[in-house]
């Protein structure tokens, strides 16, 4: 099988499952698949939405992959006899009739076929375990990066009684209420993100976004969320409309886990060395 013939495959095998789900009339179905595909967001956020799919549909169980070499610098080896699991990396080329090399733009020309393992197909030397953010001293820690995101993106943040929503986002600010958790301060940051306000988007639509982004933060990191995403908003979606939302979801969510990692590197060094997995491939 050549590149060419495999690259169509896997674009091809995507079509057809986000298709299927769009044609779908089974609400329970729709609904668990939807959670599948958000659950997979939250362990593989640095991939685009094809990937993160293409791993989901051949390769159901995986956790946290990376390439053959890759693998190597975290001292594991992929096992003799492992398949890798087929994705798409982009081919950049640079610009032609630059004079300065430096100021040089790399362009896309388009996509080859690379192959990535599960850690589960690896021996080796263990990999970092992450914090536990559910404790309370460290879920502290975790709410207090949420705020200094939002600060750093223009967002002011008040806590205050609301006597109703824990959470509500206005355009520019939001108000929580003193008991309300991390996942609701997530949903109200990614109305923000998205720019909700003012949108023509349904509002069914603005609210399965923000608690979808709140759902794969917080899986990421470990916690319970409270949201209850409406994935029956997507019934009667085109198969494009449930790619757009899931890659908002997606962009909205690694925004905020690269964010909330980064800055956490001198707390939990393992904290980075874990997240590289995902880079390495």
């Amino acid at each position: 099988m050549d590149t060419k013939t495999t690259y169509q495959q896997l674009t091809q095998k995507i079509d057809a499952e986000v298709q299927a789900l769009a044609q779908a009339t089974d609400a329970a179905r729709m609904s668990e698949t939807m959670l599948r595909f958000l659950t997979f967001c939250s362990k593989f956020h640095r991939y685009s939405i094809y990937n993160q799919l293409l791993i989901l549909l051949q390769f159901p169980s995986a956790t946290q992959v990376a390439g053959y070499h890759a693998w190597n610098s975290f001292d594991r080896f992929v096992r003799k006899g492992e398949h890798g699991i087929p994705i798409l990396a982009p081919i950049f080329i640079k610009e032609p009739g630059v004079e300065k090399k430096e100021e040089k733009m790399m362009i896309l020309r388009g996509f080859k076929v690379c192959f990535v393992f599960d850690v589960s197909q690896t021996d080796g030397e263990p990999l970092p375990e992450p914090p536990d953010w559910k404790k309370d001293e460290n879920n502290v820690i975790l709410n207090e990066r949420l705020l200094q995101f939002a600060k750093e993106h223009n967002i002011q943040v008040s806590v205050k009684e609301l006597n109703g929503p824990q959470g509500i986002s206005h355009g520019g600010s939001i108000e929580i209420d003193p008991t309300a958790g991390s996942s609701t301060r997530i949903h109200e940051l990614a109305h923000e993100l998205m720019k909700h306000h003012g949108s023509e988007l349904p509002t069914s639509i603005k609210e399965l976004e923000a608690e979808a982004t709140a759902f794969v933060v917080c899986r990421h990191f470990g916690l319970q969320s409270a949201c209850s995403p409406n994935y029956l908003a997507l019934h009667h979606a085109t198969a494009e409309d449930i790619m757009n939302d899931l890659e908002r979801i997606r962009v909205a969510s690694m925004e905020i886990i690269q964010y909330v990692e980064q800055s956490l590197v001198a707390f939990s060094p393992t904290q980075r060395q874990a997240a590289e997995v995902q880079e390495a491939v």
